[in-house]
């Protein structure tokens, strides 16, 4: 009987999937949904999953590995209780990356170049003009120097931004200037007019984004979150935005998703919520790399990026 894969991931996208992975990997695998009757647990080898709960994985005895659908982990329930024999390979596409690097252009730029209050006065048939220093004098800190913390960086100062990085690992001979640890966090937000965060989520970064670190930014400056929700503490950034400390947030990951109907995040003044749309693995793309990282892993071979449990991500 082939080994089989089973799939986990949102149903309006499943089929795509599971048929894409299976015109990609060799004939002796035999991909399935998850909610497939045909499936025989013992010879389940791999699970690619979006929202798994590490309970379920559990009860798949030969499997080899998780690959998450995404390059993050913090969206496994239960990952605490994951089978220490069960490795996690992340997947990040160069797709994803490029989603990241457009989205965040997309949100500096709206806010550099006042695209809010243009669309506010055209609203009003107001003939108002805005005029704006150029990118070199705005300075933008990102959070987080992986993969697309690295694109979007490059990508921000290609633009012309000042750009400066926060990272908790230490580093050496970056092109931007780079602050690292909890010590130097409020030393890099103080001199940043955009912050953009794209870290990931562990205890140690849960909640970084309170009012604290938003009011030593520059005042009025602009706040995008593309990371998870559990960075963002939500009545801080309504706070911000409505005393002025921030004149706009861009919040994509939400601790609750979707969101619902009466969160006051919908009516705050200068936060607009992006649904998690700001990158995502595509059933065309995403396919490709997690073939290919599964075909390497079978084979013994080093994959990466691998999910650390002693560092969270």
């Amino acid at each position: 009987m082939p080994r089989q894969v089973v799939i986990k991931c949102g149903d309006a996208l499943l089929e795509s999937w599971v048929k894409n992975m299976s015109s990609l990997l060799p004939n002796d695998f035999q991909v399935l949904p998850y909610n497939s009757d045909e499936i025989a647990p013992s010879n389940v080898a791999y699970i690619i999953g979006w929202k798994p709960d590490a309970h379920w994985i559990n009860t798949f005895p030969s499997l080899r590995a998780l690959v998450s659908i995404g390059s993050g982990v913090d969206h496994i329930a239960n990952l605490a209780d994951l089978r220490a024999d069960v490795p996690v390979i992340r997947t990040v596409s160069p797709d994803l990356i490029q989603r990241m690097r457009e989205y965040v252009a997309m949100c500096v730029l709206a806010w550099h170049r006042q695209l809010v209050p243009i669309i506010e006065t055209n609203r009003k048939h107001k003939w108002d003009r805005f005029a704006v220093d150029v990118a070199g004098s705005v300075h933008v800190g990102v959070m987080g120097y992986g993969s697309m913390g690295k694109a979007v960086a490059a990508t921000l100062a290609s633009l012309g931004y000042a750009v400066s990085v926060w990272a908790d690992s230490e580093r050496e001979g970056l092109p931007f200037k780079y602050y690292r640890g909890r010590g130097q966090l409020y030393e890099f937000a103080a001199e940043c007019d955009v912050v953009v965060c794209l870290l990931p989520l562990t205890p140690q970064t849960s909640n970084i984004l309170d009012y604290g670190f938003m009011s030593t930014m520059r005042r009025g400056g602009c706040l995008v979150n593309a990371a998870r929700g559990g960075h963002l503490v939500d009545d801080d950034v309504i706070r911000a935005t409505s005393d002025g400390t921030l004149s706009l947030a861009f919040v994509d990951g939400l601790r609750q998703e979707p969101l619902g109907e009466d969160s006051p995040l919908w009516d705050a003044p200068g936060v607009i919520v992006t649904c998690h749309s700001a990158a995502y693995i595509s059933p065309d793309a995403g396919p490709r790399i997690i073939a290919a990282n599964i075909e390497r892993f079978d084979a013994g071979e080093v994959v990466s990026p691998m999910y650390d449990p002693g560092r969270g991500f």
